[in-house]
This record gives structure tokens, C-alpha cells and sequence, in this order.
């Protein structure tokens, strides 16, 4: 057994290599500021629930017998799609208000947010990862 095996090692790794794919669109919009014409560029949203049935995990994503009870109108539904999901309360991004007489459409205070976010994401991941490779050394010790 490897840590490839490991599915939050896999989810880790693959959220990092978005985070740096991310990071290179990013700086492609802010180093393009001032091209003539440029729309900025995104990649789409890392889906957790594609990237936990692409790994190798036995855990059941949905219809395989385990479902989330709800008990209250409230409750988040389980894989059933019900209205009180994220995914539904998901906002679309928005398209950019302020084009600039040359057609240019990035606005550097929305790309350097995003970068931040993108900073943060990736620092937690990273910390994630270390954390569990941390976990697997300690219960390797032999004392």
C-alpha cells in the first residue's frame, strides 16, 4: 500500500494541482491588464464529488445503500438533489461590469482576490496533506 492509495492523499494532491492551475490563469489575466481586447480567463470549480468517484475509494457516493436521514425540513438532503443542497444555493460568477475603452475586461482587485482565495485554498491543502502524512509517520513508530 502507497500513499496513491490514500484517498485524502489523492484529493489533496489533486486540489493542489488545481490551486497551481489556477494560479497560472490568474496570472495570465493580471499580466494581460493591459492587452487590447483580453477577457479574463477562469478554470472551472474543483467538483468533489467527481474527484471522490475517481478515486480508488470503496466509500459509496450515492444509491449504494448508506443514505443521509433528514429529519427535519431543514437538513441538508443526502444524494437525492434536494433543494437545500450547496450546489443549489451555488452563485454563478459574474460577468465583468467594467470594460475599459480598449475592450480589456480584467479588474485587478478581482484578480488579486481570487489569488489570495487561491492562496488560502492551497496553504490549507498543503497543511491538510502534511497533517495526515504526520498522522501515518506517528503511527508507523515503533517505540
Amino acid at each position: 500500500m502507497t500513499t496513491q492509495d490514500l484517498t485524502v492523499l489523492q484529493a489533496a494532491i489533486s486540489k493542489m494541482h488545481w490551486n497551481e492551475a489556477r494560479q497560472k490563469v490568474l496570472s495570465q489575466n493580471i499580466s494581460n491588464a493591459d492587452t487590447p481586447g483580453y477577457v479574463p480567463q477562469d478554470i472551472a470549480p474543483l467538483d468533489f464529488k467527481s474527484l471522490l468517484k475517481s478515486s480508488s475509494s470503496s466509500l459509496p457516493t450515492s444509491g449504494s445503500g448508506v443514505s443521509l436521514a433528514t429529519t427535519d425540513p431543514k437538513h441538508i438532503g443526502g444524494a437525492s438533489g434536494s433543494s437545500g443542497t450547496p450546489a443549489a444555493n451555488a452563485k454563478k460568477e459574474k460577468n465583468p461590469y467594467e470594460t475599459s475603452p480598449s475592450g480589456n475586461a480584467v479588474i485587478l482587485e478581482e484578480q488579486l482576490l481570487k489569488m489570495n482565495q487561491n492562496f488560502t485554498d492551497h496553504h490549507l491543502t498543503t497543511a491538510i496533506y502534511q497533517k495526515n502524512i504526520d498522522m501515518l509517520k506517528a503511527a508507523l513508530k515503533t517505540q
